[in-house]
């Protein structure tokens, strides 16, 4: 199988998978988000946020450096695995035994307990971070993509059943550890890899060159998106920080749905090309062009009939996270670009830059974030998505330097679906706002129905080569049923 249709095939996959959970996980949190109060889903989304920032921690980079070799090496990937290991196990004692016990005393005692807890996912994630990679570099997403619907199913299961039942904060850490170990262990068995009683300071060194620069790109993007979080947490309370986790869920579910599989498998694909320049510099620009065909209108649709959808989802108590979704969902030209900008530098040998562009863009969301803490968490959404479009020439600057792709022309080429978007857009909240007189669901679905008819209607009108080319690139992938539906269309 080509390269190319191992992306393509590897990415419908993993899109698909990811629509089922990420739409599963949805319902599962509009429900928990209607039983359980803000405070309490607060709580757990603070300590979700430093568990995050220290997870970059455990894989360092890891799977990355083994995802990229042009052959597996298993006494390689047995020194990785225990490394993994070896790191998880130091950050989960170093959460329970540093920084728990002071917030216990300091801070809140359900809180620590509850950080404790999640901390565990960290252990549980080295076990498996070299089994993954392995998928991941055979494009084996189809393995990853059905084990991970089971899990999610469990998981949700046990988290709806815990709230029902009264046990308030933990039914959301018992179900987030659930879906971590169910997910680890079913993967342990679905890969041929098992670790050797071995470990080589040659093989770490090796692993270590590499993954160093992406390691500290991770981390600083890591921080970049959590400590707006633990901003809010820390100085404004429980209670604003689930208003802004609840606000960025939506723009979550779109990121994993449309984004974060594309990205994941052209880290695959990326890697293939190595030194080869031109076809790398091909590549991200085929990859940003078709992901902005379905991001940019999914985000900028949303931020259209956010009012209406969050109270009528999460329920009226979360009418402020609505316009936390609106300003987050704004960020959709920079985020479809720079989701595919580490993983093109890293490929060109260049993580260097990624490290830079981390750098620039994590200093950058904690400014934003602090001056915007003055207006709520609004303010600090608002702020976040002016600071992407602030930064987003220099790391388009960056790219260039990696792979030959020039600014103005990385733009152009998500341009038509971002400008597209835009318009349906502006005429469905026109549309909502011409409503107003209606209940909130008719109104809900009569723009989301408009939505869904304006943006092919107006890609087609305006922007039909457009279309052409990327439908051209996914047809052979296609049943042949539907493609030769998208052929007549």
């Amino acid at each position: 199988m080509s390269l190319k249709k191992q992306f393509l095939t590897s990415s419908l996959w993993t899109v698909s998978a990811a629509a089922f959970n990420n739409l599963s996980s949805l319902l599962v949190f509009i429900v928990l988000a209607r039983l359980l109060t803000p405070e309490e889903f607060g709580t757990v989304a603070f300590a979700i946020a430093i568990v995050m920032l220290t997870k970059v921690l455990v894989t360092a980079g890891i799977p990355d450096a083994l995802i990229r070799r042009e052959q597996w090496d298993d006494r390689l990937a047995s020194t990785a695995f225990w490394a993994s290991v070896m790191l998880g196990g130091s950050v989960t004692l170093a959460v329970c035994a540093g920084i728990a016990p002071v917030l216990y005393f300091y801070y809140d005692q359900e809180f620590a307990l509850v950080l404790a807890a999640l901390s565990l996912m960290l252990v549980i994630d080295g076990l498996t971070a070299v089994h993954i990679a392995q998928l991941r570099r055979d494009f084996l997403y189809k393995v990853i993509a059905r084990r991970s619907i089971a899990t999610n199913i469990i998981s949700g299961i046990v988290g709806i059943t815990l709230a029902l039942q009264g046990w308030g904060v933990w039914a959301m850490v018992i179900s987030q550890l659930v879906a971590t170990a169910s997910t680890s262990f079913i993967l342990w068995f679905s890969t041929p890899f098992r670790p050797a009683w071995s470990f080589s300071l040659r093989h770490l060194s090796e692993i270590g060159k590499f993954s160093s620069g992406v390691l500290g790109s991770q981390v600083l993007n890591q921080a970049g998106t959590q400590v707006p979080a633990l901003l809010i947490g820390a100085l404004l309370g429980p209670a604003a920080i689930a208003q802004y986790r609840v606000g960025s869920r939506s723009l979550d579910l779109v990121i994993s749905l449309v984004i974060a599989p594309i990205q994941s498998t052209a880290v695959s694909v990326l890697g293939r090309y190595g030194t080869d320049r031109a076809g790398l510099a091909h590549a991200y620009v085929r990859l940003t062009r078709s992901c902005s065909l379905l991001a940019c209108p999914i985000m900028l649709g949303i931020a259209a009939i956010a009012p209406d959808f969050v109270p009528l989802a999460f329920g009226a108590q979360w009418q402020e996270a609505s316009y936390v979704l609106v300003a987050l969902c704004l960020i959709a030209g920079p985020v479809t670009l720079g989701y595919f900008e580490a993983p093109a530098m890293n490929s060109a040998g260049r993580s260097d830059l990624t490290f830079f562009n981390s750098l620039v863009g994590s200093v950058g969301n904690i400014i934003a974030a602090s001056l915007g803490l003055f207006f709520g968490p609004v303010g600090v959404a608002a702020a976040l998505s002016l600071r992407a479009h602030m930064t987003m020439p220099f790391a388009l600057h960056l790219i260039k330097l990696a792979t030959g792709v020039k600014p103005l022309q990385a733009v152009q080429n998500i341009l038509p679906a971002y400008a597209g978007a835009a318009l349906m857009a502006v005429l469905v909240t026109l549309l909502r706002i011409q409503l107003s007189g209606l209940e909130a669901l008719p109104r809900l679905l009569i723009c989301i129905a408009s939505g869904a008819l304006l943006y092919p209607a107006i890609m087609l009108l305006l922007f039909r080569g457009y279309v052409k080319n990327i439908a051209q690139e996914i047809m052979p992938v296609l049943p042949v049923s539907l493609s030769r539906l998208c052929a007549r269309i």
